[in-house]
């Protein structure tokens, strides 16, 4: 699994979430899915931080990839900042496989999932 690097900004985001009354800032966000679903996310997510942090960098994004997607050089490989090798084959084994989500999500210490977590 690769080393992951920390995201541009983490004081503006920071400073962003206290303003909001918020007490966890997300750095970095698990991209779990991929195609267009995948690309529509990321490009939303860089028009954000770029309006919002004016950088598009502000958030850290890792997208999962299958060895299909990494043989195709899948776009949303390719936008994401890093991405994390997944089991290919059907979704059941990656893109729909919450097991393997919320692993890929804990041992990287991507802070979306811990948000999604403690609001579950």
């Amino acid at each position: 699994m690769p080393n992951l690097r920390h995201p541009s900004s983490p004081s503006e985001v920071d400073e962003f979430c206290k303003a909001l009354g918020g007490d966890s800032p997300i750095h970095s966000v698990l991209v779990a899915n991929n195609g267009m679903a995948a690309v529509k996310f990321m490009r939303s997510i860089r028009i954000w931080a770029l309006e919002t942090f004016g950088t598009e960098k502000a958030i850290l994004l890792v997208a999962m990839a299958t060895p299909e997607d990494l043989r195709i050089n899948a776009e949303h490989i390719r936008i994401a900042d890093q991405f994390i090798e997944v089991p290919g084959g059907t979704n059941n084994n990656n893109y729909a496989n919450v097991q393997l989500i919320v692993e890929v999500s804990t041992i990287h210490h991507l802070e979306f999932w811990k948000f999604l977590h403690n609001c579950v």
